[in-house]
């Protein structure tokens, strides 16, 4: 087992967490294992010399207009979300829970969206009156709990991700957002067990695999978050956030050819090379690492 420093901290524009470093440095955050999952990407980043992150260009869908029919809207809505155009989709569904706030399925499909294209803020004010209308549909919840959980509210979000687990115990996507929040909760093992459970119902997916491989990542174990990861890349149906968080996994590694070539698959070839070099420059610094180190043992001894 190849292990990681021991730290839990990266100086990506100050401190933050291993896991906002290691998405910062992949240029995209982890889903949370949707059924339509899509990655959403990251903002720049504003401190020099830290990988900067980018997202492919978008075309902006038509604007739905006052004209059209609930049913007109409802329909390209569903298309939109079925095609995976989350820019589309958030158009459309935001129309229709703007003309009745008490749609309870427009508003869920909406916080949906939002979270797929980074408005995750947005997001979790939708969830907030939606979980009001219907507080005991497990899908409400299921959503609810992952906006907190992308909004930094990982206590909140096990409570309420709990909850729906309870009323509909065989989703997938809830035992695999329960993982995320459990990570966020630097509760590595309960989150890889939960990954676990997920598999189980839906093997081999490509999201569950991905955001397990980066739990052992952040967990020290970066033999067998490369393995992992690797199983996830392998299926055709992989988001990009496989591949890159792949690609850092093996730049951790010293394994920087092969990093190099997944970093360019799906990000501009300057930041892909950025990103990568920021990776070199991190491990060859053991004077930053011990300085982690020293950092990380007052915070636990803080806790």
């Amino acid at each position: 087992m190849t292990k990681m420093p021991n730290h839990r901290n990266f100086p990506f524009s100050g401190l933050q967490s291993c896991r906002s470093a290691l998405l910062l440095a992949t240029a995209l955050v982890s889903s949370f294992a949707l059924s339509s999952c899509a990655t959403t990407p990251a903002t720049t980043a504003s401190a020099t010399g830290t990988p900067a992150t980018a997202a492919k260009t978008q075309a902006a869908p038509a604007a739905p207009t006052a004209e059209q029919s609930e049913s007109a809207l409802r329909e390209a809505a569903i298309s939109s979300t079925k095609t995976q155009d989350y820019v589309a989709a958030a158009a459309y569904w935001g129309s229709l829970y703007d003309r009745n706030g008490n749609d309870a399925e427009a508003g869920l499909n909406y916080s949906k969206s939002l979270r797929q294209i980074g408005s995750v803020a947005q997001a979790l004010t939708v969830m907030q009156r939606v979980q009001q209308i219907k507080p005991d549909d497990a899908g409400v919840l299921s959503e609810y709990g992952k906006a907190l959980a992308a909004t930094g509210h990982p206590d909140q979000a096990e409570g309420v991700l709990n909850r729906a687990h309870e009323l509909k115990p065989d989703d997938w996507t809830v035992l695999s957002a329960q993982g995320v929040t459990l990570d966020q909760l630097g509760r590595y093992k309960d989150a890889q067990g939960k990954y676990a459970d997920a598999l189980k119902i839906s093997p081999d997916n490509p999201s569950v695999l991905t955001n397990l491989g980066l739990s052992l990542a952040i967990d020290g174990d970066l033999t067998g978050a490369e393995s992992t990861l690797r199983k996830a890349v392998s299926n055709p149906k992989a988001a990009a956030s496989a591949r890159q968080n792949l690609a850092v996994v093996l730049g951790l590694q010293g394994k920087f050819d092969e990093a190099t070539r997944l970093a360019r698959a799906d990000l501009p070839l300057n930041v892909a090379d950025n990103n990568i070099a920021y990776l070199r420059e991190m491990l060859t610094q053991p004077a930053l690492w011990k300085q982690m180190e020293s950092l990380d043992k007052g915070n636990n001894a803080t806790h």
